[in-house]
């Protein structure tokens, strides 16, 4: 990973001792999905995967496994103690939040997460890794409707004032 001050970067060269497939380790004891332009690729629980994704060029295979890795050191950071002793340390003894606690838990730098980005690397059994397509919502769909079943609010063009005015005036 090519990092300048905890930024990752993105590789613009292969590795030298590249095999022409890119693997990918879950070494947690859950799956692990990671999504990459509407797709979902599902890792299985303590198994290597190979990243066999023809849409993309190798270099690009290498970076989304750099995000993926990310991802899954967020989610593995978030599971882990020391998050959860740094989260107890921000609340009060009823609960409530600490606030101005010098003691961020949701808050890290790259190097917490490096040693469980690290071990996306580290060989494990073979398994293949599962790709589902993801749902796509329209923005339409995501509007709020008001009692009436009306929207509250709609996706205008350019050159759409007409439709904007209707929709002001309550007419669709």
């Amino acid at each position: 990973m090519n990092e300048d001050k905890g930024i990752m970067k993105y590789e613009t060269t292969l590795p030298e001792d590249f095999n022409g497939v890119f693997t990918f380790t879950n070494s947690s004891d859950e799956d692990f999905v990671g999504v990459w332009g509407s797709k979902e690729y599902h890792f299985p629980a303590q198994r290597t995967s190979p990243m066999i994704m023809p849409e993309y060029s190798p270099l690009e295979i290498q970076n989304i496994r750099k995000k993926f890795a990310k991802d899954y050191g967020e989610r593995e950071y978030y599971k882990s103690q020391q998050y959860g002793s740094l989260a107890r340390q921000e609340k009060n003894d009823d609960g409530s939040p600490k606030l101005n606690s010098i003691h961020m838990a949701g808050t890290y730098s790259i190097d917490v997460l490096t040693p469980y980005i690290q071990s996306c690397l580290e060989p494990l059994p073979i398994a293949k890794a599962v790709v589902q397509d993801v749902p796509k919502e329209t923005v339409e769909d995501k509007l709020s409707r008001n009692p009436k079943g009306r929207r509250n609010t709609a996706a205008v063009g350019l050159g759409d004032e007409e439709g904007l005015e209707l929709l002001a005036r309550g007419v669709e």
